[in-house]
């Protein structure tokens, strides 16, 4: 998808606030589990503006990836993604998919039901703690190749989420970029009491 293009600086894939959300995601909800769905969402009690709610009781058999058709990659070569998500204490994983330096397809795994690191040859299964209500993530992808596998992060193919969690914002960056440095439409705004 980007593979072709200049990248520089940030590089927004997901922002609940635009006007086609999920216009680069699939999207798939549990068959038969009527409290299953992905939906964008006006109500959140924290922040003012729309948000996408994944809900399920099953972690894997909701979720979104990008690219949306499976055999696209994003081929981003920018080492920072950061996530705005917003912690609903349920089960929660995502997952980056990238190629290093020797053309391995390796999967970072994280979620919130990991209480150690599994490291295999092509996946890692990550655990991650969360802050109750907004939490603001940024992963440096180069620096968990190297430390993990030993070689060097060359694109990031694919990012997919997993039910059950609140997202406002997945961004890939060239420098790690602090929440409050966000450009005004990235930001999230607290809601406004009346």
């Amino acid at each position: 998808m980007f593979r072709t293009v200049y990248q520089s600086g940030i590089l927004t894939v997901f922002n609940s606030a635009s006007t086609q959300p999920l216009q680069l995601w699939s999207s798939t909800v549990a068959k038969n589990d009527e409290t299953s769905s992905i939906e964008i969402r006006d109500d959140d009690s924290d922040i003012a503006g729309p948000v996408l709610l994944l809900q399920s009781a099953n972690l894997q058999s909701t979720f979104i990836s990008c690219p949306r058709r499976e055999p696209d990659t994003l081929g981003l070569k920018l080492p920072f993604m950061s996530i705005s998500l917003k912690n609903i204490d349920y089960l929660f994983s995502f997952e980056i998919e990238t190629a290093d330096d020797k053309g391995i397809v390796r999967r970072f795994r994280v979620g919130n039901y990991e209480t150690e690191a599994h490291i295999d040859h092509d996946i890692s299964r990550l655990p991650l703690r969360l802050e109750q209500g907004w939490n603001y993530l940024t992963f440096d992808i180069n620096d968990m190749t190297a430390r993990i596998y030993g070689t060097k992060h060359r694109e990031t193919r694919r990012v997919t989420f997993n039910s059950s969690v609140c997202l406002r914002l997945v961004l890939f960056a060239d420098r790690i970029v602090p929440e409050d440095q966000l450009p005004a439409e990235l930001k999230l705004y607290g809601r406004i009491e009346e």
